[in-house]
């Protein structure tokens, strides 16, 4: 539906080129109007071929016609005039992307260089800068999961939600990776033919029991599921109490809580995914690891064998340019004054010329 709107609001962004035609010819015609009105005021019509020999009144209208056929020409290549038929292929297997973010309390730890939560949102804003084609979606869960985003190929408003994107995004708190793999699997609907993925990303803290059977019931549907591990495996960090900068701590029985990422538990559930696991800021090949995924694991699955050819309409607008251009050519090379005969002289102007 936000598509369509989208192609008919583009549409009339198009159709407005349009105007140029009647708004240059009636310039032009107010133009030849006032002309006309002043050189009335500088003499009468009888006096004007012999004061103003030079003047035309005809070559002015051939000027504005071809100035306004010109830029007319033009406005209508705007819109992108199509006819004639032609067979052209068309890739029908797509990607569908989920990305499944943790925004429980553990992800405020300080551990990755910022915030767990800000360091992947970082990540998801690099990848979608590299998105081409497909829909994206997103799922926010701690306890429970959310859809924060279905599936779009509107990347400005997957980033309007991302940036929305905090521990208020989930209605539970606690961390289920099995309720956020369920979330993301009924977020893709029915099946169709196209790819599809799932990428966790989460410190890999866990109180369910069930992601490695969700992780395997995604993959028998055809959804690789991979896992982005955030955060400092060996010592960890401490896990604030809210999202603003300050050093109130959650403790338990008087004890500061330290907060490590599990890399272990998130190599399972992809394993049983068929995807991988890798660490935030992971650096292969020169690129961040959730960029590398998608430009290394999950773009090569749109390019499958799944090719089909459509009957569309050939692109004729260059026919109009061509034409625009010559017609506003001739108006630069047609002279607005005619040519002139000088009268020839007396022989008294001669004896004058001579003296």
């Amino acid at each position: 539906m936000e598509t369509l709107i989208r192609e008919h609001i583009d549409r009339l962004d198009q159709a407005i080129w349009l105007l140029l035609i009647p708004a240059i010819a009636l310039l032009g015609i107010y133009g030849l109007i006032m002309r006309r009105r002043a050189l009335a005021k500088f003499a009468d019509a009888s006096l004007l071929d012999f004061l103003a020999p030079q003047s035309s009144a005809a070559r002015r209208i051939v000027k504005t016609v071809l100035l306004t056929a010109g830029a007319g020409c033009i406005a209508v290549a705007l819109l992108g005039p199509r006819w004639g038929l032609q067979i052209v292929p068309v890739q029908k297997k797509q990607l569908d992307l989920i990305i499944c973010l943790d925004v429980s309390r553990s992800m405020l730890a300080n551990d990755a260089g910022m915030s767990r939560l800000d360091r992947a949102k970082d990540d998801i804003a690099r990848l979608v800068d590299t998105v081409s084609g497909g829909n994206i979606g997103l799922v926010t869960f701690a306890g429970a999961a959310e859809l924060a985003c279905p599936l779009t190929d509107d990347l400005q408003f997957f980033r309007l939600m991302l940036d929305d994107v905090g521990l208020h995004s989930a209605p539970i708190g606690g961390t289920d990776l099995a309720k956020a793999l369920e979330a993301a699997r009924r977020a893709f609907g029915p099946p169709l033919p196209r790819s599809r993925a799932i990428i966790l990303i989460t410190d890999g803290e866990d109180h369910g029991t069930q992601a490695l059977d969700e992780a395997k019931r995604a993959n028998d549907e055809g959804m690789r599921v991979f896992c982005i591990g955030i955060g400092d495996e060996t010592r960890g960090g401490l896990v604030p109490k809210s999202e603003e900068r300050n050093r109130d701590y959650v403790t338990y029985e008087g004890q500061q809580i330290w907060s490590k990422l599990d890399p272990s538990r998130l190599s399972a559930i992809a394993r049983a995914g068929g995807g991988e696991y890798h660490a935030s800021g992971q650096v292969t090949n020169r690129e961040r690891s959730l960029e590398w995924i998608y430009a290394k694991k999950l773009l090569p699955t749109m390019t499958g064998q799944d090719d089909d050819n459509v009957e569309t309409r050939k692109v004729r607008y260059h026919w109009f340019v061509a034409a625009g251009l010559i017609l506003l050519m001739l108006e630069i090379l047609v002279r607005e004054a005619r040519k002139v005969n000088p009268l020839p002289m007396t022989n008294e102007q001669l004896l004058e010329e001579r003296i």
